[in-house]
């Protein structure tokens, strides 16, 4: 190959831009240009009225001083036009125009699910796992993981300090979608009393109940980890316990949030609750120096496996090696939470257990 093309797709992860460096300086210590797209698969439709909008010719200094930075200076965004093969196949035909002759995707499972239609359809790509909730099962990290778990730490440690003068327990919800990764290395690294993750069952009732414990064994502010996704794993028959708390009667069960869980939790422990969701904070920022190592490894990986015309696969890492899977077993079975995590988390919270 002579030239390939980068892009970054879906959510912004911090070490992103390491990885398009390191594709962008192998590629030229293998004799190969690289194109950049932009804002994900838009850039390879080509549809913006100035081409520069849609892609341009990265060299080595057109990713200087870009491993330090979080989000990526190619900028993302989704395609649910690029769902359509009819511009799967437009998009090959563009890229072969500009010589482009092989593709690093760098994301997450959507991202990967547009790079193996390429691939399918006879284009060369090669994915790099970049999405903060490492929510990808055939590797052991995904670039942007651990600077969203410091992140999180960071923001909580804070929230701890106040939620301790004022006597509370504090809900804190972190991202993660359907994974409960960063909830539960969160909740172990900070001291998080509980933790409620989309993986393994929960109940309202019994959260409440460990709040109580803890109050009555002297502690004076609880940290409950919330994963985005933890609703779909509760096992609380909503209807029936608001109608037993007037004081719930007005909660939509058909709408509930982490606001109103924290709510129901007060109501039932009898102690005072607040919620607080981190948002796109965990997204920002510069990259931890494991998301730089992983981002700047993965992204070179990539490059090597494109130019000895290795493709339909995705890099990773297990252990301590660099890995390669084909893209229709990065996501087989359902993704399993770390049991020796969540079981530490529980042996460390003694003092809220009955």
């Amino acid at each position: 190959m002579k030239r390939i093309g980068v892009l970054t797709s879906g959510g912004d992860a911090p070490g992103m831009n390491a990885a398009i460096r390191a594709v962008v300086r192998t590629a030229l210590d293998m004799d190969m240009s690289v194109v950049g797209f932009k804002r994900g698969y838009n850039g390879m439709l080509m549809r913006s009225p100035d081409q520069r909008d849609d892609f341009e010719i990265l060299t080595a200094s057109s990713v200087s001083n870009r491993i330090h930075r979080g989000g990526t200076f190619l900028m993302t965004a989704r395609c649910l036009d690029f769902l359509n093969v009819e511009n799967q196949k437009q998009a090959i035909r563009n890229l072969k125009t500009i010589g482009v002759e092989g593709l690093v995707c760098i994301g997450g499972d959507g991202t990967y699910k547009g790079a193996e239609a390429l691939n399918k359809l006879g284009f060369p790509t090669v994915g790099v796992p970049g999405t903060i909730d490492n929510d990808l099962a055939y590797t052991d990290y995904t670039i942007g993981f651990d600077t969203a778990l410091n992140t999180a730490c960071e923001c909580i440690n804070r929230i701890r300090e106040t939620s301790d003068s004022h006597e509370r327990a504090s809900l804190i919800t972190v991202m993660g979608r359907n994974c409960g990764d960063i909830a539960l290395h969160t909740a172990l690294s900070c001291g998080a009393e509980l933790y409620m993750v989309p993986e393994i069952p929960w109940s309202i009732e019994e959260v409440a109940e460990r709040v109580k414990w803890g109050v009555m064994r002297g502690k004076r502010s609880m940290i409950l980890v919330f994963a985005e996704g933890a609703m779909s794993s509760l096992t609380t028959n909503l209807p029936e316990l608001c109608a037993q708390h007037p004081q719930l009667s007005d909660i939509d069960v058909d709408e509930i949030d982490s606001h109103q869980i924290a709510r129901i939790i007060q109501v039932l422990s009898g102690h005072e609750t607040r919620s607080t969701v981190l948002g796109y904070l965990q997204r920002g920022g510069s990259p931890s120096a494991k998301d730089r190592i992983l981002g700047t490894q993965l992204g070179a990986h990539a490059v090597e496996l494109l130019h000895k015309d290795v493709s339909g696969v995705a890099v990773g890492v297990r252990g301590m090696n660099v890995i390669e899977v084909p893209f229709a077993d990065v996501q087989k079975g359902p993704h399993a939470a770390d049991c020796g995590i969540a079981e530490l988390v529980d042996v460390m919270a003694v003092m809220t257990r009955a």
